[in-house]
């Protein structure tokens, strides 16, 4: 077959699937299902147009070659669900482009990916611009949000060396249970992006996704008051993840806890911030939270609005596991009463038992402990603990105390 005659070939076979319900021979105006595989190139069309929503579902492949530019119509955007995958695979010199007509944050809607459970899903090399047009709703922790690039109910993704800029709200936001790569395991699938300028928090997720955020993205500058990566409470369930020193802040909303015999490491020199009430919790009798910083590199748990008492402080509850450790830390502003503590365990750092004669296990070394709202540190009579060269200020109740 000649050369020409296929390319025909392969656009008339595009325009059938990609054009959809709105039909028309034009290979450059895109809406509608794709239920094949489909390959769109710059070679074919640069921009393309799409003028209504494009969804990706089973049995449906959209792959993106480098150095395309697809320009979104208002209020549309690209769905993936089911087996449906999304390529967009571009370069270092060929990026791959989503952006809006029209240069207005919140254009477009972005990019939705609801239980898309292909491992192929993939976006490489791949700016998102002007998108967050549409408002989501999330059945958790937040509700009504906008953002660029969504990810719902067990869908899987891999990103990686791509920019989110310009989103009329977040830049990402990733559901409970989402999984970035091929596994539950953080190791570099979603690493050396950028999300900036968006009008709000460039990610927001829960606790159990925080593992999977490489130290090599970079967060900042968003609107004024949003450069934090935002999560909320849910048990941790990754059984190794470690919380890297990001280029912004976290913002804690909530308590999210440890359970189950897990063990979650936080970096060196990364920072938490938490909203009033909010916490951090290790429960259960081989849980732990392992927070180890350097003196050059301190970790810190503060809140938002530096206040005694602004916040929970970090809870240990029946955990005996030998890796609660807390050195190198900052503790501040904590020990508010969140109605899971009695009045006189309340502290920056708090150790309790549930009364079953368990043994607790802690140490706080080389760590400052201050502006509490009630105890700095306050452990239960069971506790072995091992407190050493820790510095105390400000803290109401008095610096520590083992309870009887």
């Amino acid at each position: 077959m000649r050369r020409l005659d296929l390319l025909w070939l392969i656009v008339g076979v595009f325009t059938l699937v990609a054009c959809g319900p709105t039909g028309g021979a034009d290979p450059c105006q895109l809406s509608g299902a794709i239920s094949g595989e489909v390959t769109l190139s710059p070679s074919v069309c640069n921009p393309y147009h799409v003028s209504g929503d494009v969804s990706v579902g089973e049995g449906g492949k959209l792959t993106i070659e480098p150095g395309t530019t697809l320009e979104f119509a208002q209020d549309t955007g690209i769905s993936v669900s089911g087996h449906g995958a999304l390529v967009a695979v571009g370069s270092a010199t060929d990026m791959i482009t989503f952006t809006g007509a029209s240069q207005v944050r919140g254009y477009w809607d972005g990019i939705s990916f609801d239980a898309a459970n292909s491992f192929d899903n993939e976006l490489k090399y791949v700016e998102i611009k002007y998108a967050g047009g549409e408002q989501r709703w999330d059945s958790g922790a937040f509700e009504h949000y906008r953002a660029a690039l969504d990810l719902q109910s067990d869908s899987r993704l891999k990103m990686t060396h791509s920019t989110i800029s310009e989103s009329a709200g977040s830049g990402l936001f990733l559901e409970d249970q989402v999984i970035i790569g091929t596994d539950n395991s953080p190791d570099g699938d979603f690493a050396d992006n950028t999300i900036t300028s968006c009008a709000s928090y460039p990610v927001i997720t829960y606790a159990n996704e925080v593992g999977f955020l490489d130290g090599s993205n970079d967060f900042a500058g968003n609107d004024t008051g949003y450069d934090y990566v935002r999560f909320s409470g849910g048990y941790v369930y990754i059984a190794t993840q470690t919380w890297q020193n990001l280029n912004v802040p976290y913002l804690v909303k909530d308590q999210p806890g440890v359970d189950a015999g897990e063990v979650l490491t936080i970096a060196p020199g990364t920072k938490l911030v938490f909203e009033q009430d909010a916490g951090l919790e290790a429960y259960g009798s081989n849980s732990a939270i392992k927070a180890i910083g350097t003196s050059a590199e301190y970790i810190t748990f503060t809140g938002k609005q530096q206040t005694n008492g602004y916040w929970a402080g970090l809870h240990f509850n029946d955990t005996n596991n030998s890796n609660n450790i807390l050195r190198y830390v900052i503790v501040e502003y904590g020990g508010n009463n969140t109605g899971f503590l009695d009045s006189d365990a309340l502290g920056n750092v708090v150790v309790s038992s549930s009364g079953n004669s368990s043994q607790q296990t802690i140490e706080v070394s080389h760590s400052v402990i201050r502006h509490s709202g009630h105890w700095g540190i306050s452990v239960a009579h069971e506790t072995t603990d091992t407190i050493s060269n820790v510095t105390y200020s400000d803290n109401a109740g008095g610096n520590y105390q083992k309870r009887p």
